[in-house]
């Protein structure tokens, strides 16, 4: 099979600048030689896009990863894209600025490529900078009322800073952007949210297209891994017989097809692994596509089922008024 061409391994954000659509997630490092190591074996083969951010708490550890392949040539800073999200507690305009610079310098960067409010719901600021959240006294977290509007505005500056090359969403709804779409001066660039084969998010997806809105997806292996599992939950896809038989076709792995899936649905990846010989089977999916056929075959698992709503992010703000789902 020929392997497809550079084209097909980006998408063209609205600032003009070239997103891959296959990276690295680094959600929930286990510990920062993991992290740091599964960063370098990415970079060294092939992945140029690396997604994180301060919950993740392995900024240092990602930063330096970037750093020593500059310095062993493996990649330039042009030629790395690098994802960053601003946290819920830091919604309000005066502390946006604060907490994208500390990132940079966490880091070791001078800008991100990409800068995301990580979800649309703002909480209160805690009074330990480096506490996730402020809880009251039946150990809630306590929401803030800032509009998503005026964080955005706060974003804008960043990018007019040269911080960001561009910015953009996480977990947002349609109607969500487009309240950010009538008073933006820099387009939303990307909606980062939960995509697999269990939630294809095909509304949301098309109507980011129309937009010129890139989506990326995360848990775009319906994240086998993930700490937020819970009772009732769809059952892993890796030992699907249809997803099997689908892969045998083209002499590829469950996993692969559901990545391949995504990608040509126009939609990035950031498949998380910490195992070097997953990374690099992860990134192995440009030699092959999908037929219409087999397209169909997998858009039909799609049951809107959102896993993320389980994380700790989540819990307890469903009663949030900003609140996605």
């Amino acid at each position: 099979m020929a392997t497809l061409p550079e084209c097909s391994r980006s998408v063209k954000l609205a600032n003009g600048s070239l997103m891959p659509l296959l990276g690295l997630g680094t959600y929930s490092s286990d510990n920062a030689d993991n992290c740091y190591n599964a960063c370098v074996t990415a970079l060294k083969s092939g992945y140029r896009l690396l997604d994180c951010a301060w919950a993740y708490g392995n900024e240092r550890e990602v930063g330096r990863a970037v750093e020593d392949c500059m310095s062993d040539g493996t990649v330039t800073r042009k030629g790395c894209f690098v994802i960053n999200k601003l946290w819920h507690t830091m919604h309000h305009p005066d502390d946006v600025y604060a907490a994208c610079d500390r990132s940079l310098k966490a880091m070791g960067l001078q800008y991100f490529d990409l800068y995301l409010i990580h979800a649309p719901f703002a909480l209160a600021k805690p009074d330990d900078i480096n506490a996730e959240y402020k809880l009251d006294e039946k150990g809630n977290k306590v929401p803030a009322d800032v509009p998503i509007t005026d964080t955005w505005k706060a974003m804008e500056k960043l990018v007019d800073l040269g911080l960001c090359k561009a910015i953009g969403v996480s977990n947002f709804n349609i109607d969500q952007m487009e309240r950010i779409r009538a008073i933006a001066k820099h387009p939303i660039a990307n909606n980062q949210v939960e995509v697999n084969l269990y939630q294809s998010q095909v509304e949301l997806v098309d109507w980011c297209t129309q937009q010129n809105i890139s989506v990326t997806g995360f848990s775009p292996l319906y994240a086998p891994g993930r700490g937020w599992k819970k009772e009732g939950d769809p059952v892993p896809l890796f030992d699907n017989g249809k997803v099997i038989d689908i892969g045998v076709k083209y002499g590829k792995s469950p996993a692969q097809v559901m990545l391949r899936f995504q990608l040509q649905r126009g939609v990035a990846v950031i498949p998380k692994s910490y195992a070097p010989s997953r990374i690099k089977h992860n990134i192995d999916v440009f030699d092959f596509e999908l037929s219409d056929n087999d397209m169909k075959s997998l858009y039909d698992f799609n049951i809107n089922h959102h896993s993320v709503a389980g994380a700790d992010d989540f819990v307890g703000m469903e009663s949030h008024p900003e609140f996605p789902w």
